[in-house]
């Protein structure tokens, strides 16, 4: 049977959603909230759906769009340019190393592979900005970063997890 063409851009909508998320959520992530020391622990949301997508469908979340989400969080935050694109290529190749175990297993599994993505992460970016600003940074800040990005988990993992389910059950 032959598709139609709205058929098809209807499924072309549908296989972009995953790329099209993750850039909003370097949107959102950009949003300035006025509270104190916010920006040194403001949680890395963009990693929420990158590791998501990897884990579930990579496919639809090439490489390059990673490295454009990076890029693009960079470029709204003011960070080092390619900061960004690199620890999320990095935690994408990994996270996709690990996809085998992951994929199908308990929320709880993939909220603790998400936990030790999370450290990763964290850890790369803040020994980046070290190397960047030639100066050692202060580790607090880190973790409290890790551990609320950690904790906002669940609710963005449950609106991907519907996402994929009602979007993209058909694919």
């Amino acid at each position: 049977m032959t598709t139609t063409l709205l058929q098809r851009l209807d499924q072309a909508a549908r296989y972009a959603a995953p790329a099209a998320i993750t850039l909003f959520v370097v949107l959102l992530g950009v949003v300035p909230i006025h509270a104190p020391f916010y920006p040194a622990i403001a949680p890395m949301l963009v990693l929420m759906p990158v590791y998501f997508w990897t884990v579930h469908r990579p496919d639809l979340l090439p490489f390059p769009v990673t490295f454009a989400a990076g890029l693009l969080h960079d470029a709204l935050t003011g960070a080092p340019l390619g900061l960004h694109a690199i620890v999320l290529l990095f935690c994408q190749g990994v996270v996709l190393t690990q996809r085998r175990f992951l994929a199908g297993k308990s929320f709880f599994v993939l909220w603790w592979g998400f936990l030790f993505t999370v450290v990763v992460a964290t850890t790369l970016e803040w020994v980046l900005f070290g190397l960047y600003h030639a100066a050692a940074m202060p580790a607090e800040p880190v973790a409290f970063k890790a551990l609320l990005t950690t904790a906002l988990f669940p609710l963005p993992a449950w609106l991907f997890s519907h996402t994929q389910r009602s979007l993209l059950s058909g694919s």
